[in-house]
């Protein structure tokens, strides 16, 4: 396998790159689909940002 091969195939489920993958056959939704439903929940892990909604600093110009 050529190493072209080896990236393209590891950038199968780049979210950048599935789309296309989608669209010239070298993926199909229901791969997708076990491959995101594959992933684990890691809802719990996040720490939400909130912009916007900071006091400004007194001492800015």
């Amino acid at each position: 396998m050529s190493s072209l091969d080896k990236a393209t195939k590891n950038l199968k489920f780049d979210k950048r790159l599935t789309e296309w993958h989608l669209n010239n056959g070298q993926l199909t939704q229901e791969e997708l689909k076990k491959y995101l439903d594959s992933l684990p929940d890691l809802a719990s892990k996040v720490d939400m940002l909130n912009w916007g909604e900071e006091k400004p600093r007194s001492d800015a110009h």
